[in-house]
């Protein structure tokens, strides 16, 4: 009997060690499509509302939801609460959700929160579970290599070879910039750390390539200031000088390439001033416009996605010119505007407590480890930049700054074993 019952226990074990693995291998796999995809944004329907919202990197994190769940309550496994993300994010999620109180327009704030909570707990949660040991961890990175080459290369041969106005699968320069202004420097950075001359070069031209296909100051700022980052924390000189050399190279081809009419559209977004030459361009008036908001709504703020109901109130005597782009907004104080400080402080939360882990995993004398700390760090810092010019928690966009939030917080389980 005894035996009897030890052979049942063994049993038993193997059997959820082997849904378990199932479950990891299905996690991998849909993880590793949702990055590729996300290359795609919206293609090829950007104008279909439904679609915007059930594009193949939203839908593959709405079906991945229901899958650890049912999983967990068959097997009444508490081990899937490992897999969530830092408190800090479902407080930022909390003030979302309870600033639905005093919206005026209750539809946009439960569609913004939802669209939120589906990436900062479904999709954290699909690459944590995805992100299981060194090996996951490398092919999670392909992948992103693989999706930010996709991406860039498209819009590359989108502007210069057909005369696009779309940046590849991206109609929006903003969007974009946040897009390939994240991914970038967190790539590149793996990239440049291989001990692969063939990888280093592939670093070297998606940093520089990134650079030429930019149109707006956010995007360039972002690659630059990541990929400083990078620079400043790697120990190889080697590398650290070739990094150097790829961003010098790319700035050179940006002042060759200045008098190209493709690239007329980053030249103005890099001015201050707007076309008539008078006036501060609109972009840096708004974020004043934030600042009086804040300032008069600091603690319900506007409601989650509701910043264009109030806006232009807050003006007062700035010149309201209404030449604002689509998605050229200061992420950080659209979050306070729309949530009031306490929404800003919880978001300032998130930042600080994954910058925290990033910046230990440094520490690690590991190699290995040492470069997916330097990559993460780069991405994050990155990420910090792009939101100033395009905010980070738009709908396509969300998904690659989730993605760096788990890279750190997956990288510190497995080397640190924490």
């Amino acid at each position: 009997m005894i035996k009897l019952a030890e052979t049942i226990d063994n049993n038993v074990v193997l059997e959820d060690r082997s849904s378990s693995n199932r479950l990891q291998i299905c996690a991998v796999i849909l993880a590793t499509v949702a990055i590729i995809t996300s290359a795609f944004h919206f293609w090829p329907f950007e104008n279909n509302k439904t679609w915007q919202m059930l594009c193949p990197p939203n839908l593959i994190v709405l079906v991945w939801i229901l899958i650890p769940a049912v999983y967990a309550l068959l097997k009444r496994d508490r081990q899937l609460l490992t897999y969530l993300p830092h408190v800090s994010v479902f407080a930022y999620l909390s003030i979302n959700i309870l600033s639905a109180a005093f919206t005026p327009d209750l539809n946009r704030t439960i569609t913004f929160t939802v669209k939120l909570a589906l990436m900062y707990t479904g999709g954290y949660l699909l690459f944590s579970f995805a992100i299981s040991g060194k090996k996951s961890l490398r092919l999670i990175y392909i992948a992103a290599t693989a999706a930010i080459m996709i991406s860039v290369a498209w819009c590359l041969i989108a502007r210069f070879g057909f005369k696009s106005d779309n940046f590849g699968f991206f109609k929006s320069p903003y969007k974009y910039g946040t897009y390939s202004g994240i991914l970038v420097p967190l790539c590149a950075a793996y990239l440049f750390t291989s001990p692969r001359r063939s990888l280093k070069l592939l670093a070297a031209i998606l940093v520089i390539a990134a650079l030429i296909s930019s149109d707006s100051i956010g995007a360039l700022l972002a690659v630059f200031l990541g990929t400083t980052a990078f620079i400043i924390l790697v120990k190889n000189w080697l590398v650290r000088t070739y990094a150097i050399s790829c961003l010098a190279c790319g700035i050179v081809f940006i002042v060759l390439l200045g008098s190209n009419p493709v690239l007329a559209p980053l030249r103005d977004d890099i001015k201050l001033a707007e076309k008539d030459g008078t006036n501060l361009k609109q972009r840096y008036i708004e974020w004043q416009a934030e600042l009086n908001l804040l300032e008069e709504r600091a603690i319900t703020g506007t409601a989650a996605g509701c910043i264009n109901e109030y806006r232009s109130n807050f003006y007062y005597r700035l010149p309201k010119l209404n030449t604002l782009q689509a998605f050229d907004q200061n992420g950080w104080l659209a979050i306070g505007a729309e949530t009031g400080i306490m929404g800003m402080v919880c978001f300032c939360w998130i930042i600080v407590y994954y910058f925290g882990l990033a910046y230990r995993q440094l520490a690690n004398t590991n190699t290995s480890a040492y470069r997916f700390a330097v990559a993460n760090f780069a991405g994050l810092t990155a990420a910090c930049v792009a939101n100033l010019f395009s905010s980070v928690n738009y709908n396509g966009i969300l998904i690659v700054f989730v993605l760096v939030l788990a890279l750190i917080s997956r990288t510190n389980l497995i080397f640190e074993g924490k």
